[in-house]
């Protein structure tokens, strides 16, 4: 193996030198950052307030948000979660169906017919049972007419939109 010498400034010819040099770039203050322009304009603001909010729809539990007595989410059932306000708008949401017998993540509902046909974000007007119009701040999920009365935990994922 041949070892490599290495080359340093000084072993070159004074005209080799020369032919390697940059011309010298503008002289300015730096600054902090390195930049020598003027800061720009602030962007606009970003989002807050981020939470998960859940509702528990459960079958005779109590500790149901629906409370003692529930009888679950069944055929063709609309169910929801909102955000703490209005104001802010859904991000995402889902839910977690549980069919009768299941223990997890091996739902009886990949089976048995029954499933969600929409997940999208909205809010309910529960005086009509439809959807208020331009409304993003919650999250509606319904489920086909195949479920038997089931739990299910509808979530939300909510901020302040600025």
């Amino acid at each position: 193996m041949r070892s490599r010498a290495a080359i340093s400034l000084s072993d070159l010819s004074p005209a080799a030198r020369n032919a390697l040099q940059g011309q010298q770039g503008p002289k300015g203050d730096t600054g902090a950052t390195g930049a020598t322009g003027a800061q720009g304009p602030k962007g606009p603001a970003g989002v807050s307030g981020y939470e998960v909010r859940t509702w528990r729809y459960s079958r005779d539990d109590a500790t149901s948000d629906l409370g003692p007595g529930y009888v679950g989410v069944g055929s063709g059932a609309i169910a929801t979660v909102e955000c703490s306000s209005e104001d802010k708008v859904a991000l995402g949401g889902g839910y977690w169906f549980k069919s009768a017998g299941d223990t997890g993540f091996h739902s009886q509902a990949v089976s048995d017919g029954s499933g969600v046909v929409e997940s999208f974000p909205g809010r309910m007007d529960r005086s009509t049972n439809t959807v208020k119009p331009n409304d993003n701040s919650g999250w509606i999920v319904q489920v086909n007419d195949k479920v038997n009365l089931a739990d299910m935990t509808t979530y939300v994922i909510c901020v302040n939109p600025n």
